[in-house]
C-alpha cells in the first residue's frame, strides 16, 4: 500500500467541494493519505472546506496574491513544500499533483530520480505536464463556477438578509422554526461569499465585508 502526498491548489485549479471529496475517495482506494496540503484556502471563500481540513487534520495555505492575477496560476510553493517533504517524509512514495496552470518540469523530474510515484488529478479544467506523470485519475465531477450578482442584486440580497437577521435576532426563542430560519441564512450567506473576487471596488468590498459580519453574528 503506498504512503500517498497530496498537493491540492482548490483555488487556481478550481476545485469545487464534490471534486475534492471525490479527489480524497480515488486516492484512498490507491493507499493510504499520509499528507494533504490544501493550497489557496480562504475560510471566507471556502467555507465548506474548513470542516474537511479540520476534521481530518489537512494542512492549509491562504490564497497567494499575484500582482497580475490570471484564470490561474501555479502556487509556487508547491515545490518548496514538495522537496521538503522528500527529504523529510522518506517512507512516502507517491505523490499527487493538483495545481494551477504552470510547469512542474523541474519539480516532477526531481522527484522521479528519487523514486517517487508521480500522480495527477484531471479535470475538464486541469491540463498540462501530463506527460511526466505514472499515473492520472480522472474525476468525473463538472465544475460549476459560482455566478457573481451585479452589485444592485447584491445590494438588494444584503437588504433581505440583513432584514431577516435582525427579526431573528430579536426573537430570544431557540425553537426549531427559529433554528432552521438560521441555517438557512447561513447556508445563503456561505453561498454568496463563494463569489468574492480579488478585484473588487470598494463598493463591492462593503458588500461582502457586511455579508461576512452578518455571518459571524449568525454563527455565535
Amino acid at each position: 500500500m503506498s504512503n500517498i502526498a497530496l498537493f491540492i491548489d482548490i483555488d487556481n485549479a478550481k476545485v469545487n467541494l464534490p471534486v475534492f471529496e471525490s479527489i480524497l475517495k480515488a486516492l484512498r482506494k490507491r493507499g493510504r493519505l499520509t499528507f494533504v496540503k490544501v493550497y489557496g484556502f480562504n475560510e471566507r471563500k471556502h467555507i465548506k472546506f474548513g470542516d474537511i481540513i479540520e476534521e481530518y487534520g489537512f494542512e492549509s495555505a491562504p490564497t497567494m496574491r499575484f500582482k497580475k492575477r490570471a484564470k490561474s496560476q501555479l502556487d509556487t510553493r508547491i515545490f518548496v513544500d514538495a522537496v521538503r517533504l522528500y527529504y523529510t517524509a522518506e517512507h512516502i512514495d507517491e505523490y499527487c499533483f493538483m495545481a494551477g496552470a504552470g510547469d512542474l518540469v523541474p519539480l516532477l523530474s526531481f522527484l522521479r530520480s528519487g523514486g517517487i510515484t508521480l500522480t495527477t488529478i484531471k479535470t475538464p479544467d486541469v491540463t498540462g505536464n501530463d506527460h511526466m506523470f505514472d499515473e492520472a485519475i480522472e474525476i468525473d465531477v463538472e465544475y460549476n463556477p459560482p455566478v457573481r450578482l451585479s452589485k444592485v442584486q447584491m445590494k438588494k440580497r444584503l437588504a433581505a438578509i440583513s432584514k431577516r437577521s435582525k427579526a431573528l435576532m430579536k426573537n430570544d426563542n431557540d425553537d426549531e422554526d427559529a433554528l432552521k430560519e438560521r441555517e438557512e441564512l447561513i447556508d445563503e450567506i456561505e453561498s454568496l461569499l463563494t463569489s468574492k473576487q480579488d478585484n473588487m471596488d470598494a463598493e463591492e468590498k462593503e458588500i461582502y465585508s457586511a455579508l461576512e459580519s452578518l455571518l459571524d453574528v449568525l454563527k455565535i
